[in-house]
């Protein structure tokens, strides 16, 4: 026996419910297709193949699903410093009109029962 631990591939992602249940419905329109004629089932069998066995190892053996997650992450960080960005600069702007909102202090320069 070799040395090594079985290589084991774990799963990156996992599949929505909502995916799920697409794809759940899509095998049941399976049985009415070759209603639509022997080409067109052949090559919806085909699709349905290819998702249900294909498209997550192809996802995670080119790496494009890392290069989506990176690209979601990028863009929610953006996302966010920029309206982080903006309530902090509307609280500021209403703590100052609340200061001098507030203000009962009259101008020095002003007469005396003004």
């Amino acid at each position: 026996m070799s040395d090594q631990p079985f290589n084991v591939r774990h799963k990156q992602f996992e599949y929505s419910p909502l995916v799920q249940g697409v794809y759940r419905g899509l095998l049941a329109a399976t049985l009415p297709m070759p209603i639509m004629g022997q080409d067109f089932f052949i090559g919806y069998v085909c699709v349905l193949l290819f998702l249900g066995f294909g498209l997550r190892p192809l996802l995670e053996r080119t790496g494009l699903y890392r290069l989506l997650n990176h690209y979601l992450v990028v863009f929610e960080e953006k996302t966010s410093k920029r309206y982080l960005e903006k309530r902090a600069a509307e609280i500021d702007r209403k703590a100052r009109d609340d200061k001098h909102r507030r203000r009962r202090l009259k101008h020095p320069d002003l007469p005396r029962h003004w």
